[in-house]
């Protein structure tokens, strides 16, 4: 006669089971322990002089390209169809929208090449050109539209005409980042999968969405190709720091409410292998040295907390100190929460340095 077959309670092998959960994070927990470490060890510049500074940026600069992967990558240039309609300048769709009391108002769409195009509202100055561009970036949930004013008051803080106010033109891209009321529903997180299955991510493809808008603007007559800069909140802020890291055309860089410690807002989109233990937002904040960095934290940003971003902040800081070129760096933690600071003297300093006011930005003292 066959014997019934066992059975038990499902709490029997519970604990078994929470052991393994353990293990993963404590493993991950040490791993993570180990990556400062492993950080400080691999990123490891030239401080001697600025001149041996640029020179091993630049080959650091090829492995962040690598890690976000194709289209920036070296290692995949030359996959995907052939790379001969990314070159040169691209081809663009520019439509007269408006005019107000501060300038000109037009709707561009850029050939970017690969079959993508570059969205966005260029505002052109009252004043005679050439003008300073800068590149006015949205975050999480916005539109070109948003960061620049066209609904009212945001936590933006009216960042786009502010800039434009102070006499440069402004280029302000779409990405892939809009909620439902702006736009049909997509899935970022998604299609970053997808992505990085073929090598590549979703910030790699709007980083060179971003530079191929760059090849356009920069040849226009009106536009000054030695006088360009990016600013940038909350997303916006990433996309500032990382493509002012890898884009030395951008000569000022303006990045609000996103440097942070990336093992505690660790995004799927904010991640690529072994990240960790290369480039972190201090290292990738670095890389904009010698040029000129202004870094801000709202103390009351409960999303990109203060207290995790300090010591990132801290660590770029020490770098241009050692460069001596600490002028060129500025932090400010102001009294906000997760927007753009309300008070001008961020916004003038970073326009200061575009406009070519003086060889230092004009950075208020530091507490």
């Amino acid at each position: 006669m066959d014997q019934e077959r066992y059975t038990e309670q499902v709490t029997e092998g519970y604990g078994y089971r929470k052991k393994q959960k353990d293990e993963f994070e404590a493993l991950i927990e040490r791993m993570r322990n180990d990556s400062a470490a492993k950080r400080t060890a691999f990123f490891q510049p030239s401080t001697a002089s600025v001149a041996a500074y640029e020179q091993d940026a630049r080959r650091m600069r090829v492995q962040v390209k690598n890690m976000l992967g194709w289209p920036l990558g070296e290692e995949y240039a030359a996959d995907f169809h052939s790379p001969t309609d990314v070159k040169g300048v691209p081809e663009a769709n520019v439509i007269y929208v408006s005019k107000d009391a501060l300038g000109s108002i037009y709707r561009v769409e850029v050939a970017a090449g690969y079959g993508l195009t570059t969205y966005g509202i260029l505002f052109l100055p009252h004043t005679p050109g050439p003008y300073p561009l800068a590149i006015s970036q949205h975050g999480g949930g916005g539109t070109p539209e948003l960061c620049s004013g066209f609904y009212g008051d945001n936590n933006y803080n009216d960042m786009t005409r502010r800039v434009l106010e102070q006499g440069v033109a402004v280029f302000a891209p779409q990405l892939i980042l809009w909620n439902d009321t702006y736009g049909p529903e997509h899935q970022r997180n998604v299609y970053d999968n997808q992505l990085k299955h073929l090598g590549s991510s979703i910030a790699a493809v709007e980083i060179f969405k971003i530079q191929r808008a760059l090849d356009y603007l920069t040849s226009r007559p009106d536009i000054d190709p030695s006088k360009i800069g990016m600013i940038g909140l909350s997303y916006g802020g990433f996309y500032t720091l990382y493509t002012a890291a890898l884009d030395t055309r951008i000569k000022a860089a303006y990045s609000s409410c996103f440097i942070n410690n990336r093992f505690v807002i660790d995004w799927p989109d904010f991640t690529w292998f072994n990240a960790g233990n290369r480039f972190l937002d201090a290292e990738i904040g670095a890389l904009i040295a010698p040029r000129h960095l202004y870094l801000e934290v709202g103390i009351r940003d409960e999303l990109f907390q203060y207290a995790h971003a300090r010591p990132e902040i801290d660590k770029i800081a020490a770098l241009y100190q050692k460069l001596n070129i600490a002028h060129r760096f500025y932090a400010k933690a102001f009294d906000g929460e997760h927007e753009l600071d309300l008070a001008n003297d961020g916004i003038e300093s970073f326009c200061n340095v575009l406009k070519g006011d003086s060889g230092i930005a004009h950075f208020p003292e530091q507490d």
